[in-house]
């Protein structure tokens, strides 16, 4: 038991390392992996995005060129960890598109975002 929290914790540690982060001035996301007790914000990335898993299934530039916001996506394995930390990446960055846009932006992107 004791070693299986160890290695959640080293897993935690090294993903944390691979995870995409954006940068905004209105847009901050931070999530706290209870388990591991670590804190991560999303904050270093030039553009915003909507995190998605699975593989790429069209060209989102036309998106990207008229909200600043950008799709990124990552391999089809989801963790607990990068399922929270996409759940609310996307649900303040469509939280943000909303009060600026209303919901046309939904339209244009032509999917839901991953925990929407």
């Amino acid at each position: 038991m004791k070693s299986s929290k160890i290695s959640l914790i080293l897993a935690s540690i090294v993903f944390s390392n691979y995870m995409s982060a954006q940068k905004s001035g209105d847009i901050k996301a931070t999530v706290k992996d209870k388990k591991a007790k670590n804190e991560i914000t999303t904050q270093d990335q030039k553009q915003p995005h909507f995190i998605q898993f699975g593989i790429m299934s069209r060209n989102h530039e036309s998106f990207k060129n008229k909200y600043g916001v950008d799709v990124f996506y990552q391999n089809c394995v989801i963790s607990p960890f990068l399922s929270q930390q996409a759940k609310q990446n996307n649900t303040l960055l469509a939280k943000s598109l909303t009060e600026k846009y209303g919901e046309t932006w939904k339209k244009d992107l032509g999917f839901i975002p991953y925990g929407l």
